[in-house]
Order: structure tokens, then C-alpha cells, then sequence
């Protein structure tokens, strides 16, 4: 009886999430913190292509960027905050002990946004949820 509830647990997760994603998503994850792989996704009609990376990549970039932006000194009570916020997204798990995600986060490191009617714009990183991916393909696209 029990394992048919996991089953039904799992059935249901993959009705919201594409297994061949989640799987690529844990390869960068587990793997050396620069793994990569070159992906293209479609959310709602937008394509997004780029390097897939690990949320912890993600987070290292977002604390760097943030922290260098920030005046220490001078705003104090603007740096610390953040600072003490970014510290703690860097100790939260990603995966549990059972080898389940805990966030569903997918990470597009130097990122073409693709919309229609309008040329690709970049940006560093791109982050979204997993179970907001229609579809994907492994490499990335080309702009003209």
C-alpha cells in the first residue's frame, strides 16, 4: 500500500514536471559546482536559451553582483541585511536526504531571451520554476 502511495506521489509530480529537465537539473546540481549544459526551454511561449547551472552557481553570481553593488561603510544597515539574507540562501539544502528537491528551480546562466516580435535580449542569469517549463531541448538557440 505504501509503495503504491509513492508511486501516485511521483505519477503526480510528473504530470507538473518534465522527468528529462528535473533530471538535468539534478546532474548540474550534484555535479562540480561550475557543471553546465547547454539548454533551451520554452515557459508560456518564451524561449529562454543558455548554460543550465546549479542554484548554488545562481546564488554564488547574486551575492557577488549584490555585494559588490553595496557600500559597506556607508550604508551599513542596507549591506548587512542582505549580506546576512544571501548567507543564509547559501546554507539551505537544495536536495534532501531522500534525494528529493526541495526548491524546483531551474538556472540559465548568460540567458537569450527569445519573445515574440522582439529580438533576444541577454542577461546573466535567468532562474524560474520547473513546473513552469513547457518544453525543452539540449543546446541553445542561435540569434540572428
Amino acid at each position: 500500500m505504501s509503495l503504491d502511495l509513492d508511486n501516485e506521489k511521483i505519477l503526480e509530480r510528473y504530470k507538473k514536471i518534465i522527468l528529462g529537465l528535473e533530471s538535468l537539473v539534478r546532474i548540474v546540481t550534484t555535479g562540480k559546482s561550475d557543471s553546465k549544459i547547454p539548454i533551451t526551454i520554452n515557459a508560456h511561449g518564451t524561449f529562454i536559451s543558455g548554460d543550465l547551472v546549479s542554484i548554488e552557481n545562481f546564488h554564488n553570481n547574486m551575492k557577488t553582483t549584490m555585494l559588490q553593488n553595496l557600500d559597506q561603510k556607508n550604508n551599513p544597515e542596507v549591506y548587512e541585511p542582505i549580506r546576512d539574507a544571501l548567507q543564509i540562501l547559501e546554507n539551505i539544502k537544495i536536495i534532501d536526504e531522500n534525494n528529493n528537491f526541495i526548491f524546483d528551480y531551474i538556472c540559465i546562466k548568460d540567458a537569450s531571451i527569445f519573445v515574440t516580435g522582439s529580438r533576444p535580449f541577454v542577461t546573466p542569469y535567468w532562474i524560474g520554476k520547473l513546473e513552469s517549463v513547457d518544453g525543452f531541448s539540449i543546446g541553445k538557440m542561435v540569434s540572428e
